[in-house]
């Protein structure tokens, strides 16, 4: 017997008591408890949902600090300066 089926037994009985054990509703309890079993299954095997992240917004853009753009081969430009004149 699968642990799901024990599961389902062991509710259908509770059922079949807490109704006052009527006669012939065996198959009704079973049902009733396999629908039990099998939504708290469902709700327990899906994953919670998580948060999105927020869109950046106009005010988000301003805050974050300009990056340096790199040219190609990853060194980035430095700015020359003529050299200084040799002294004669």
């Amino acid at each position: 017997m699968s642990v799901d089926e024990d599961r389902i037994r062991r509710r259908a009985y509770e059922i079949w008591e807490r109704e006052g054990r009527p006669h012939g509703e065996d198959m009704r309890h079973w049902l009733r408890a396999f629908q039990e079993i099998a939504a708290s299954a469902d709700a327990t095997s899906k994953p919670a949902k998580t948060p999105r992240a927020k869109k950046a917004t106009s005010a988000d853009k301003a805050v974050k600090p300009k990056v340096a753009s790199r040219s190609k081969g990853g060194a980035q430009s430095v700015q020359t300066t003529n050299p200084p004149p040799k002294a004669a």
